[in-house]
């Protein structure tokens, strides 16, 4: 599964020094440049500029330049999304606009944005039929890591609980697992990520309905 990166969960999860959370969910992960030269480079400290680089010099994300969508033959389809997410997101930053259009152009199943705010990103994306495009904040991503117990219960609450206060999210653990269980099963927006999750916990022989009640009463 790849993914395109939005500049708030970049700075959000390198701030608290947990961006393997990206790692080991993506096979690839794509930015857009100008998320790297003009968000990070003015919201970003060096620290995260820094680790940020690296990590793009060792592939494991790859910064996507104008260059580099002429010489894939779609830069003409990104600027064609990005006409049309401009209207979507009108008076909205470009960072988001470019992320999704990213994504959209190079096919990645998911944007991970922490903008969940109303009309936003994160929000539209995931109440539009048949979006071509799932989008992920940081604390959904820990949550399927949960699922395949790749982290326990102890880990997944350290690991919230540092970048919500790194970054003074002020976000509840518990209220954002209620949001989790009801987007993905209770009250699901669309059938296709009801599917997908369906598909996610049978390819990983995952009891997610004992798995995250053994969450929940560890939460509360």
């Amino acid at each position: 599964m790849d993914a395109s990166l939005d500049t708030n969960v970049i700075i959000h999860l390198y701030r608290a020094g947990f961006q393997d959370v990206l790692f080991r969910r993506f096979e690839k992960l794509f930015a857009y440049e100008f998320i790297r030269t003009q968000e990070l480079a003015t919201h970003a400290g060096p620290d995260i500029l820094e680790l940020f680089d690296k990590d793009v010099e060792s592939e494991k994300i790859v910064l996507v330049t104008n260059e580099y969508l002429r010489n894939i033959g779609m830069c003409s389809i990104f600027q064609s999304h990005v006409n049309e997410l401009r209207i979507l997101f009108d008076g909205g930053d470009l960072g988001e606009v470019y992320a999704i259009s990213v994504a959209k152009t190079l096919g990645c199943i998911s944007l991970v944005t922490d903008d969940i705010k109303e009309r936003g990103p994160h929000y539209t994306l995931m109440r539009t039929p048949d979006s071509e495009v799932m989008p992920f904040a940081f604390y959904e991503l820990l949550f399927l890591d949960y699922l395949e117990e790749k982290i326990n219960n102890d880990e997944i609450l350290e690991c919230f609980s540092q970048i919500n206060s790194l970054s003074e999210l002020s976000w509840d653990c518990s209220s954002k697992l209620k949001s989790f269980i009801r987007r993905f099963w209770s009250s699901p927006y669309s059938d296709s990520e009801k599917a997908w999750m369906k598909e996610f916990c049978s390819e990983g022989h995952i009891n997610a309905k004992t798995r995250l009640k053994e969450l929940r009463d560890f939460l509360e």
